[in-house]
């Protein structure tokens, strides 16, 4: 590791018990690693090295806050998730770090995303050319998505599987592929981690949460 302090790391994670179990975790790292209180990374983020995310169950908030942080500190944002086996949520942004990894491979790979260079874990972690490179400068509203469309758009942005966004709405898997492929080629993006970064540079929200933050 080239630098002489910690790598400072954000981690934006609805659930609580991640965040606390990822302190934990590294505490005995703490010479190596150090996880940032998510209010002092919000506030200067020039002190965060790396960015972390859990992209299930991601709220409005949530998602302004990773696309905040990411466009503020120019970092990295990888994705820390359980659901690395499915492979729908893997390569967003720079990375994929499962949470299933042995703590010693979890620092090392912090370790070497902040030095530039190669991630261990590979089989976790697959190369990603970024899909914030390809998300339009358009707003939302500039994309004729239909309300369907931006619904199912929105929970994948999410972070939830198709099964899962069926279960939600009360469709078939067969019909949701058919939303998703649709608001693919309108918004101009082939792979789901493209779709999660436009989303949530948009401000995507399922049409219910809209509906109560105009109340």
């Amino acid at each position: 590791m080239s630098t002489s302090r910690p790598v400072r790391v954000a981690l934006i994670d609805n659930f609580e018990v991640s965040v606390a179990g990822l302190r934990a975790l590294l505490a005995p790292f703490s010479g190596r690693v150090n996880l940032l209180e998510l209010r002092t990374a919000m506030n200067k983020p020039s002190a965060v090295d790396v960015i972390l995310y859990e992209p299930v169950r991601q709220s409005p908030t949530t998602q302004g806050m990773l696309r905040d942080l990411v466009r503020a500190s120019q970092k990295q944002a990888v994705v820390y998730s359980w659901r690395d086996q499915e492979g729908e949520l893997r390569g967003s942004f720079a990375g994929h770090l499962s949470k299933a990894l042995p703590v010693s491979e979890l620092v090392a790979a912090l370790e070497s995303l902040h030095d530039g260079g190669e991630m261990t874990s590979r089989r976790r972690m697959p190369a990603d050319p970024g899909p914030l490179s390809i998300i339009s400068r358009a707003s939302a509203t500039d994309v004729e998505l239909t309300p369907r469309e931006a619904e199912i758009l929105a929970l994948v942005t999410q972070g939830l599987t198709n099964s899962e966004i069926g279960a939600q709405l009360y469709l078939s898997i067969n019909s949701v592929k058919t939303y998703i492929r649709a608001a693919y080629r309108k918004i101009e993006v082939t792979r789901r981690a493209q779709a999660v970064a436009w989303g949530m540079e948009h401000g995507l929200a399922p049409l219910s949460e809209r509906a109560m933050a105009s109340v």
